[in-house]
């Protein structure tokens, strides 16, 4: 009997890919730098895909980062197959989206419910962002994450993703 599997999409993703490559967790690790445990652990959804490990999933798997965040159904794209993430270009590229919205760190924060101080450390490549903050700023902005990490150079924009709030789903089920 197969286990129920209740996962993120990007994690379910890429365990459907490992699947399809016909490897074992083991073998996958391997390819990927990683340990067995930890390959497991986001299958089981104990953890969450790092940005930079997603990548090495794309670029094994020939996919693009648009397809395993659920932006785009088109898993393999004229995309490019990236050594490593730049967290300057990134943040530059985050930057760029925030300004073209007309948004403050604080105003972009709030969007995407996290804090002002990650959207700052982000932009200056302080820290390497989180793969579910990038998810939400492609969702909520409606840009190619893989446009984002520089794997496409032309900037691809997608129908932004409206996430109902706590108070609307309370308005829409009292009326």
């Amino acid at each position: 009997m197969e286990k129920e599997r209740n996962l993120a999409s990007i994690e379910e993703k890429a365990f459907q890919l490992r699947i399809r490559e016909d490897l074992t967790q083991n073998e996958f690790a391997k390819l990927l730098g990683v340990s067995t445990s930890y390959v497991s652990n986001w299958e089981n959804g104990y953890n969450e895909i790092p940005i930079v490990l997603l990548n090495k999933i794309c670029n094994l798997c020939n996919v693009g980062f648009d397809y395993m965040m659920g932006l785009s159904k088109k898993k393999s794209i004229n995309i490019v197959k990236l050594d490593s993430i730049d967290k300057k270009y990134l943040g530059k590229r985050l930057k760029d989206i925030r300004k073209a919205e007309g948004l403050t760190q604080e105003k972009m924060a709030k969007k995407i419910n996290t804090y002002r101080f990650l959207i700052s450390d982000y932009e200056t490549g302080r820290k390497t962002i989180s793969t579910a903050d990038l998810k939400q700023i492609c969702e909520t902005f409606g840009y190619s994450a893989d446009w984002c990490v520089g794997k496409l150079e032309e900037c691809v924009r997608y129908k932004p993703v409206r996430k109902m709030k706590a108070k609307d789903m309370k308005e829409m089920i009292s009326n």
